[in-house]
């Protein structure tokens, strides 16, 4: 992969964070806007920006900043979603959607964009909740979430005279890090991944990076305006097929 300029909103934890390191750990340049602290350590290929993205004066700033700091932006991929408690609809939406907007026309309106001859892309990370309806996920996810997919194709096709395209990133089943302990003591759990998933496991933050890299790269030049599920091809199974799959008691 050559020398690029990544912009990643929302990448301090999961696999926001995962992508973050492998792309340090790749050469590339990387510009984070995030409400929390960096976790890694210092280093001339990383501009961390600490901020609350429903700003919208301290968004434009950082990514003023990001320009200044790391040159013009080859591919922004937005990651963030709101983990505050309780009922936060308008503040879901204001964190997945309007940030996202906000921040995609600032960066046109300067022109952060390097604009080259491959083209820029940029990658939003939705859930399958865009589709589906996760119970213990509240509205404003849901919403968000669906909203994401509709919010990269109305770009895609505004954006592609520029020569940026813009696609979607769907995930369904993944493990983090961090989570790791508590699927290691609750085997049921992955043994039901192993049953129920086609690809007879449960996704990865790799997963995940594998397909933001795939529609950031050259392989996907003539791709825009698309949702790529990456579920190991659960959504694939009708909804009976699992029930009668289900482990009678």
């Amino acid at each position: 992969m050559s020398e690029r300029h990544f912009l990643v909103v929302g990448g301090s934890k999961g696999s926001g964070l995962a992508l973050v390191e492998h792309l340090l750990a790749a050469g590339q340049r990387v510009s984070v806007l995030a409400r929390s602290a960096s976790p890694l350590p210092s280093s001339p290929l990383l501009n961390w920006q600490q901020l609350d993205v429903t700003d919208g004066g301290a968004l434009r700033v950082a990514l003023d900043a990001c320009a200044r700091s790391q040159g013009k932006i080859d591919s922004a991929v937005f990651m963030q979603r709101n983990r505050a408690a309780g009922d936060a609809f308008d503040t879901d939406l204001a964190v997945a959607l309007t940030a996202t907007r906000n921040a995609i026309d600032h960066l046109l309106a300067q022109g952060h964009f390097s604009l080259d001859e491959s083209g820029n892309s940029i990658v939003m990370v939705s859930s399958i909740a865009d589709h589906y309806v996760a119970p213990e996920q509240d509205l404003g996810y849901h919403v968000s979430k669906a909203g994401l997919v509709q919010l990269a194709r109305y770009y895609a096709l505004q954006l592609g005279p520029h020569g940026i395209r813009v696609n979607v990133v769907s995930p369904c089943v993944v493990i983090k890090e961090a989570a790791r302990e508590y699927y290691r003591q609750n085997s049921w759990i992955t043994d039901r991944f192993e049953r129920f998933i086609p690809l007879r496991r449960a996704g990865s933050s790799r997963d995940i990076i594998n397909a933001i890299l795939f529609l950031t790269g050259e392989q996907s030049s003539y791709i825009t305006g698309q949702n790529i599920v990456v579920d190991g091809g659960l959504s694939l199974r009708s909804h009976e097929s699992i029930i009668r799959d289900f482990p009678r008691q």
